[in-house]
């Protein structure tokens, strides 16, 4: 029952409302907000342009200091998300920054995902499950290039990875299984051989705790991964998870910290955190009506239906 009411109040959302986001920037470390909340005011970025949101923020921090953040970037009026970024410099303040193009397809691309491979070069992945498998670029003297194909044949949303001490975590969900109710693991010694399944998948279920909301992170000698709680709304909120056991046979993690979303001009959620030095990264929704879209939207939602 409950899943039915959340999917016709999300479906009764996309046809009155249109979802706006944008980026905030909070001058707290993520550790800081793991014990204490988000009590800094949040900067949120300026849109990059009429009609157009920034969502998914995911920071790459460079040795000399130097950050590039990346976001998806939508334009309303096409329904397909690209891969944006912004440079920032070193000791510059990340809510200034500036997003560019950078990746695009001719299909949707969202959730950013920037990562180092064992040698250290610089990959990046997305979610991009309407391609229908999980891939990468690698960035290389021409830029970022197509890579491999980390998960074949799955329709993988919000990917993300984590290095740990004997081998890569990758925590996903599946667009044809209920990817706001259902988290699902895999591992894998090195990129580049094969994903496999964690023995309980998935590893978690419901939609208050599944879906993944940015890059799994220390704070002191906690292991963090933030998740989105659905249960009302899409990205309703971001719940911080402690990681208490991860191994092949066996996943614990508990709840230890609720961000719902900031009052302010995007009070209506809140669905990624991502550390990025000495600020956090997060984005806010706010729902404005737009009945003239509303035939649009439902159409593309149907259509989406069909498609997958």
């Amino acid at each position: 029952m409950q899943s039915w009411f959340a999917s016709a109040k999300r479906l009764a959302e996309l046809a009155i409302y249109r979802e706006d986001w944008t980026i905030g920037v909070v001058a707290q470390p993520a550790a800081d907000i793991v014990a204490s909340g988000i009590t800094a005011p949040v900067n949120w970025l300026k849109p990059p342009g009429p009609g157009r949101i920034l969502a998914d923020p995911a920071c790459e921090t460079h040795p000399n200091g130097a950050r590039t953040l990346y976001a998806e970037c939508l334009r309303h009026s096409e329904n397909r998300g690209e891969i944006w970024s912004a440079e920032v410099p070193a000791g510059a303040d990340p809510a200034t920054a500036s997003f560019r193009p950078l990746l695009a397809a001719p299909t949707h691309l969202s959730y950013p995902f920037p990562f180092r491979d064992d040698d250290g070069s610089r990959l990046l992945t997305a979610e991009m499950w309407q391609a229908g498998a999980l891939s990468t670029w690698r960035f290389g003297t021409q830029g970022w290039q197509p890579d491999r194909v980390l998960l074949p044949n799955r329709k993988v949303v919000d990917p993300t990875l984590w290095r740990g001490p004997d081998r890569w975590w990758l925590f996903c969900g599946f667009e044809d299984d209920l990817p706001n109710e259902h988290l699902h693991l895999f591992h894998t010694p090195r990129l580049g051989r094969p994903w496999t399944p964690h023995a309980r998948n998935p590893v978690r279920q419901g939609r208050g705790a599944a879906r993944s909301a940015g890059p799994v992170f220390a704070a002191g000698d906690l292991l963090i991964r933030p998740a989105q709680d659905c249960a009302n709304t899409y990205g309703g909120a971001v719940v911080l998870h402690a990681i208490r056991h991860l191994d092949p046979d066996r996943f614990v993690e508990e709840p230890i910290r609720r961000l719902d979303p900031s009052p302010g001009p995007y009070p209506h959620g809140l669905h990624t955190f991502c550390p990025a030095g000495d600020v956090t990264l997060i984005d806010g929704k706010r729902l404005r009506p737009d009945l003239a879209g509303m035939r649009y939207r439902l159409r593309m939602r149907f259509a989406a239906k069909r498609f997958n």
